[in-house]
This record gives C-alpha cells, sequence and structure tokens, in this order.
C-alpha cells in the first residue's frame, strides 16, 4: 500500500512541478501545499489532517513571487512531497513547516537541473525547425521536456516517501517532548514571515486603514477569511470610486467598434489571408497551457512560444515547408515573460504573421524585436497582477477556509485561478490580435492595470490583517500564582488587544525584511527564538 501512495505522491510532484498547464499551474503549484493538503488527505485517509498540514504549510510560500523564472524555493516538493512526509510522519500540523522548508530548498537542485538540462530539447528543435517538421517541434515541447524532470522529481520523490516515511516517523516518535515544542513554536513563527513578505508586496500608505479593518474584524469580531474577503472587494470598489475622478471604466480603449468590424469585412472581400477563429483559439490554448513546459535557462519560453505559433503557421502558409520552417526559425528565439497578461505578445505576433502571409513588409527582426520589447513590461504587469495580487487574495481565502477543516478552500482555489487565468489570457490574446502593436498602449490608456491594482489591494491588504490575527497562533502561557488568585499573562496582553503578539510577531519580521534581511536568515533567527523562549515557557 505504501509502495502505491509513494508512487502517487511522487506523480503529483513531477505534474505540478512541471508538466501541469500553466494556467493551473497557478493554483496547483503556486499553491502547492495547500493543494497536496486535499490530495494527499485524500490518499491517506484523513482529510481533515490534510488541509491542517497544507494550510499551516502553505503560510510560509504565500508571499513568494517567482520573477523572472527564479525561485525562491521549490512549491512542488516543499508542498506535495514535504505535507506527506509530515502526515505520514504523524507530525503536529504546525511542525509541517519544518519538514516542507527543508525540501523546497533542496528542491531547488531539481529546478535547476531540468532548467539547465531542457535546453537539449530546444536544440533538437532547431533541427526540426529547418526541416519545416512541426510535429518534431512540438514533441520536444510537450514531450521530451519531461524526461528530465520525470527523474528529477519523479523518482527521488518516490524513494523519499518509500524508504524515508517510516525513518521520519520512527524519528518523530523518539524526539523528546521539549524538541517537538520547540519546532511547534517555530512552524508558529514561520507564517509571520511569509506574510511579512506579502506586506512588503502590497504596502501602500494609503491601504494601511484596510489591514487594521481586516486585523479588527478577525481579532474581536472573529469573523473568518471568507466574509472579510467579501467585505474587502466591496470597501476595494468603493475605494477605486472615491478616489477616481472619472470612476471605474475598467475597459475603456477595449470596444471592437465598427471601424475595425468594416476593416475585417474589407479584407475578406478582398481574398486576403485570415486566421480563424479555431486557430487563434488553438494557438492561445497552447500557449496559456505549453508555453513555459520546456522552460529552460537558454531560451526560457522560446520553445513553448514557437509551439503557440504552429497551428498559425500551418494554415497561413499550407503546404509551403519552407515557409513554415523560417516561421518556425524566427519564433524559437528567447523568449520570457508572464503567461496571463503576456498572451497578449503571441496575439499581436499572430496578428503579424498573418499580415506577413498578405504580403506586408515585416521582417524577422521586426517581429523579434517587437516581441523582446513588449515581454519586459507585460511581465512586469502580469507579475504584479497575478502573482501579487489575485494569487494573494485567493490563497488567503482558500487558506481560511482550509485552515476550518473545509475542503472547499483548495478546490475554490483551482476554479477561481482557472477562470482568472483563462479569461485574463483569452482577453489579452484576442486584444493583442485585433489591436496588434497599440494593444499595450489601450490596454495601459484604459486604467485596466492601475484599477485592478488599486482594488485588488485593498482587498489583499483587508485579506492580509485578517490573515496575521488567524494564522500566527503564538501565546504567551507564563502564569503567576499570587495570594489573590493567578494571573495569566495571556489573559492580560487580550485586554490590551486581541492578536497582540501575532501582530508584534508580524512587524518585526516586516521590518527586518524592509531592512534587507534574508529569509533563510529569519527562519533561523526564529529557530534560535524558539529554542530559547519555548523551554522557559515564554511563548507556545
Amino acid at each position: 500500500m505504501l509502495a502505491l501512495q509513494a508512487l502517487i505522491i511522487a506523480l503529483c510532484t513531477w505534474y505540478a512541478a512541471t508538466a501541469c498547464p500553466m494556467w493551473l499551474r497557478w493554483s496547483v503549484y503556486f499553491g502547492a501545499p495547500l493543494v497536496a493538503g486535499l490530495v494527499n488527505g485524500l490518499l491517506l485517509g484523513n482529510l481533515t489532517y490534510g488541509l491542517a498540514v497544507g494550510s499551516n504549510v502553505m503560510m510560509a510560500y504565500i508571499g513568494m513571487v517567482a520573477i523572472g523564472g527564479s525561485l525562491p524555493s521549490d512549491y512542488a516538493l516543499a508542498g506535495y512531497l514535504g505535507v506527506a512526509m509530515t502526515m505520514l510522519a504523524g507530525a503536529d500540523p504546525s511542525v509541517g513547516l519544518t519538514i516542507a522548508v527543508p525540501l523546497g530548498l533542496l528542491g531547488l537542485l531539481s529546478f535547476n537541473v531540468k532548467m539547465s538540462l531542457n535546453s537539449v530539447w530546444v536544440h533538437k528543435a532547431d533541427k526540426y525547425a529547418e526541416q519545416g517538421n512541426t510535429r518534431g517541434v512540438v514533441a520536444m515541447n510537450l514531450f521530451a521536456s519531461q524526461i528530465f524532470p520525470f527523474i528529477t522529481y519523479a523518482i527521488p520523490s518516490f524513494l523519499c516517501v518509500l524508504f524515508g516515511s517510516s525513518a521520519l516517523e520512527s524519528l518523530m516518535a523518539v524526539i523528546p517532548s521539549q524538541v517537538t515544542s520547540i519546532l511547534s513554536l517555530a512552524g508558529h513563527l514561520i507564517p509571520a514571515l511569509g506574510l511579512a513578505m506579502l506586506m512588503s508586496v502590497l504596502y501602500k500608505a494609503s491601504l494601511l486603514p484596510f489591514f487594521a479593518i481586516g486585523f479588527a474584524l478577525a481579532a474581536y469580531l472573529q469573523l473568518g477569511t471568507m466574509p472579510i474577503a467579501i467585505i474587502g472587494a466591496a470597501a476595494g470598489v468603493l475605494h477605486l470610486i472615491y478616489t477616481s475622478k472619472e470612476g471605474v471604466n475598467v475597459f475603456e480603449g477595449f470596444s471592437f467598434g465598427p471601424e475595425e468590424a468594416s476593416d475585417i469585412a474589407d479584407e475578406a472581400a478582398a481574398g486576403q489571408k485570415r486566421l480563424s477563429k479555431k486557430t487563434l483559439r488553438k494557438s492561445w490554448f497552447i500557449w496559456q497551457s505549453w508555453g513555459q513546459i520546456c522552460y529552460n535557462y537558454e531560451r526560457m519560453m522560446g520553445l513553448g512560444f514557437c509551439h503557440c505559433m504552429v497551428p498559425v503557421l500551418e494554415e497561413l502558409y499550407g503546404d509551403d515547408r519552407e515557409a513554415i520552417a523560417a516561421g518556425l526559425k524566427r519564433h524559437l528565439a528567447y523568449f520570457n515573460t508572464e503567461n496571463t497578461w503576456g498572451s497578449i505578445i503571441p496575439g499581436i505576433t499572430a496578428a503579424m504573421e498573418e499580415e506577413r502571409a498578405n504580403g506586408a513588409d515585416i521582417d524577422d527582426d521586426m517581429e523579434n524585436n517587437l516581441k523582446t520589447a513588449l515581454m519586459g513590461p507585460m511581465a512586469g504587469i502580469g507579475d504584479s497582477v497575478t502573482q501579487s495580487l489575485v494569487k494573494v487574495v485567493l490563497l488567503s481565502i482558500a487558506i481560511g477556509l482550509a485552515s476550518q477543516g473545509s475542503a472547499l478552500g483548495p478546490i475554490l482555489l483551482i476554479v477561481l485561478f482557472s477562470i482568472y487565468a483563462l479569461g485574463v489570457g483569452y482577453f489579452c490574446y484576442n486584444a493583442g490580435y485585433h489591436f496588434g502593436k497599440n494593444a499595450v498602449t489601450k490596454l495601459l490608456a484604459g486604467g485596466l492595470v492601475k484599477q485592478l491594482t488599486e482594488g485588488l489591494g485593498a482587498m489583499g491588504m483587508m485579506v492580509l490583517g485578517c490573515l496575521v490575527a488567524t494564522v500566527i497562533p503564538i501565546t504567551c502561557p507564563l502564569t503567576f500564582d499570587l495570594a489573590t488568585g493567578t494571573i495569566e499573562i495571556q489573559s492580560i496582553l487580550d485586554t490590551i488587544l486581541p492578536k497582540l503578539l501575532p501582530l508584534v510577531s508580524f512587524l518585526v519580521t516586516y521590518h527586518f525584511i524592509k531592512k534587507g534581511a534574508k529569509p533563510t536568515t529569519i527562519i533561523i533567527a526564529m529557530f534560535v527564538i524558539a529554542i530559547i523562549l519555548s523551554p522557559l515557557g515564554i511563548l507556545s
């Protein structure tokens, strides 16, 4: 039975880390510990325990953002393998962080091996491109790219669960209770790091009142994450309405007006080549799903971008292998961006390929220069909105539900993130195709990014305040026996401000993050604090 469980856990780790569609990876990869809590809870027969471990481990990663292909930790190994090992060892959910975090750091070796060796398949794709062999290019992106990740993720995970879980269980059984208490306190402190990193991303002086409201609602009224998120969404809209002179007009500049429709009719009448909606949808879905599956240090998302252009090239050039070969070669160049908002770039490129097929004076340099010029700005927008705001808000809601034992948390994360990623990606791809190189200007002129950032920022700060009050469960167990009775320090602190210690730990951690302290340094400091204060009975 353990062998089967180890196999399933290993396959889940590999799938989440590198094989799943990119739009789904936002939830099952960047939300790995939380989703792993659901998966392992079902697999190991204890859903409540799995959700508790997953939500605890997730707190260490909620504020981490992957920029430009760099990861601060490997979320898949920390999540799927870390949660599984914690559960198999029967450890307290708060101890899960002390197991998962080291696995996540070790997992960066697997990530770096994958990123280095996947370049082999890009060079193989170059040879297929010379021949105009689209099937060969697609095979390199979809299938060959999974050989090295399977070796570096699935096999070690399988062996770790199969042979390491019993050893870890035996170790946990003989560890003195005092050591377990130290590990538990460290696990209670580490969520403050994730939230502090999140605060450094969301911080804006004008949004601080929303943080205070979220904290107060959770600390005084014991409201959960979901009702506070709903209140935060309403507050975000009100914030936009009353701080913008023009109010909220998200889609300004993106109407598909009569001029564009008449232009399409004129082109069709002239017998010019037009990409079908089916081909555009196929190109978009390939990009949204497999644009990053062969991620590598040499070309980054270059092979994935070329893959999404295959249906465009095949429809425009038909049996002209020479033209298809030329198209494949120009799209195998280096490319890297955020793939939801960045969908606007393959949309623009599809429009340029269409114009080029109709005889427009467009050369390889023009297409590649445009891609290069846009990939940075669109990555900046995408990372800011998707990772720093949307991901955080959805994870916060999901963690709140999961920590209460509800499987709806991770399920909601997967569903809502999928709707967001696919919806934004489809909108941006079509905007790029219809508006061409002016799409980015219209996107920014319409105020969409600014409005989303402001509104989600207000909501995010309110949810952040709620999380500070609910997911940093540190208390002071000190008591003093006097002639008049027993004095409980925690009760005194609660009369001053409920959840005062979680707030203080969060603020102190945030202070050091702003001073430039490294997360690993802060984690070590938290373990030192736990080693000192837990045996003294000052914190638990």
